[in-house]
C-alpha cells in the first residue's frame, strides 16, 4: 500500500501542528513505550531522539511516578475513557499533565500526554 501525497501532505501539517500547539505533546503506548513527542515536549520534559521506542518507565526519577503512571494505563485498560489531570514538579516548576486515551475500534491502544507550565 503506498502512501498518496495527499496523506503525506497531511502528515506533515498534522507534525507541524503539533509543533506549533504551545504544549508539550508525547504519545505512549499501552505499555509505556514513548512513541512521539512534538518539539515543544524537549522544551519542559526530559525528551531526546535517542528516547523514542525506549519504556518512559526509565526516565522518571522517582517510583512514586511510575506507580501513578502504571495505575493511570490499568484504568485505561480496564475501560476509563476519561483523561487523568493533575499537577507535577519533576524539574523544579510546576507541571500541568493530562494523559488521555487513545481508543480504536473501542480498543485502548496508547496514552496521549500534554503538558504546560503552570
Amino acid at each position: 500500500m503506498s502512501i498518496s501525497s495527499q496523506d503525506k501532505q497531511l502528515g506533515e501539517l498534522i507534525h507541524l501542528a503539533m509543533d506549533c500547539m504551545g504544549v508539550a505533546v508525547s504519545i505512549i503506548d499501552t505499555k509505556g513505550t514513548l512513541l512521539y513527542y512534538n518539539q515543544h515536549a524537549t522544551e519542559i520534559l526530559d525528551r531526546k531522539p535517542a528516547y523514542i521506542g525506549t519504556d518512559i518507565h526509565s526516565h522518571h526519577k522517582e517510583a512514586e511516578s511510575n506507580q501513578k503512571l502504571d495505575r493511570m494505563l490499568k484504568e485505561f485498560e480496564a475501560g476509563r475513557r476519561d483523561p487523568f489531570h493533575y499537577e507535577a514538579k519533576p524539574y523544579g516548576n510546576i507541571i500541568c499533565v493530562t494523559l488521555a486515551p487513545i481508543i480504536k475500534n473501542g480498543t485502548f491502544i496508547g496514552c496521549v500526554q500534554t503538558v504546560r507550565p503552570k
